[in-house]
C-alpha cells in the first residue's frame, strides 16, 4: 500500500478479532540477553538509533535535532517514557498469563511501565491516546502476533530522541527458543506520519527467575529536579540575554 509516496507494509491480519485459549506457560522473569548469554542466537539491527534516523521523515529528523536529550527526557523524572524505547537496550520483564489476557510488566515499572496484550477482543474505536497504547494478541500455531495501536506522540522511539505520531503502530511476534530458557521477540514498527517505511529489530531475553525483582527509578526526586534545572540554566539565561534591548 502506498500513501504519499511512502511505502508501507500493512500486516491486515493483526486487526481480526482475537480467539482466546489458554496460553502456554512463560511465566517468570526475564532479561535483556547480551554477549555470551546469547549463544548463537544474533539479534536484528543491534544499532536501532542508526536504523531508525535511516527511516524518520525530514520534519521528523528536525523535531528530533531541536529536542533536548536531558531537559525534554520524562525518564529523567521517573515519568513515563513508553514502551518503545527501554525493552532494546536493557529491557527486562515479567511474563503473566493468563487464559484472556497477558501482562508484560516491565522492570523500569515506573517509565516502561505495563503491557496488557488482551487475547479475546478487538481494538475499539476511538482510542485515546496513551503511553503505552492499546494491545492485542492472538496466537499462531507456537508463536504469539501482538498488535499494538492507540499510542500518544509524548514518547520517543528510542532514547536518542527520534519522534513518532500518533499514527505509531507496534508489531511484536513472541515465541520461546533455547529449550524454553528465552523469549524471541521480533518487532516492527511503523508510523506513515513519521516514518518513510517500517523498520524491524528482534531482541532474546533469558529467563532468570520467577519473580521480579524490586526496581525504584529514583528514591529521591529532588536529585533529578536539580539535575534538570541545572542544564536549563544556561538555556534561561541565553534566552535573557537575547530579549534584552
Amino acid at each position: 500500500m502506498r500513501r504519499t509516496g511512502i511505502a508501507f507494509v500493512i500486516l491486515a491480519a493483526v486487526a481480526l478479532p482475537c480467539v482466546a485459549q489458554t496460553p502456554p506457560d512463560w511465566s517468570g522473569y526475564y532479561t535483556l540477553a547480551s554477549g555470551k548469554d546469547l549463544g548463537n542466537f544474533k539479534p536484528l539491527n543491534v544499532n536501532l538509533p542508526e536504523v531508525i534516523a535511516a527511516h524518520l521523515q525530514p520534519w521528523a529528523k528536525a523535531k528530533m535535532a531541536a529536542t533536548d536529550g536531558i531537559a525534554e527526557d520524562t525518564g529523567q523524572l521517573c515519568q513515563p517514557t513508553g514502551i518503545f524505547r527501554n525493552p532494546p537496550f536493557a529491557g527486562s520483564f515479567l511474563w503473566l498469563p493468563g487464559p484472556e489476557k497477558i501482562v508484560i510488566v516491565y522492570g523500569a515499572l515506573n517509565t516502561a511501565g505495563v503491557q496488557r496484550i488482551y487475547l479475546n477482543r478487538s481494538h475499539p474505536r476511538n482510542l485515546p491516546p496513551t503511553w503505552n497504547g492499546h494491545s492485542i494478541g492472538r496466537w499462531e500455531g507456537d508463536t504469539l502476533l501482538v498488535d499494538t495501536i492507540g499510542f500518544n506522540d509524548k514518547s520517543w522511539l528510542q532514547p536518542t530522541m527520534e519522534p513518532h505520531t500518533e499514527e505509531a503502530r507496534l508489531i511484536q511476534r513472541i515465541r520461546q527458543v533455547g529449550n524454553g530458557d528465552f523469549i524471541e521477540i521480533h518487532y516492527t514498527v511503523e508510523d506513515r506520519k513519521a516514518l518513510t517505511s517500517a523498520y524491524s529489530y528482534s531482541r532474546y531475553y533469558k529467563k532468570v527467575g520467577e519473580s521480579m525483582r524490586e526496581n525504584v527509578c529514583n528514591d529521591d526526586i529532588q536529585i533529578w529536579r536539580d539535575f534538570k534545572s541545572e542544564h536549563l540554566k544556561p538555556i534561561i539565561e541565553r534566552s535573557r540575554e537575547v530579549r534584552q534591548p
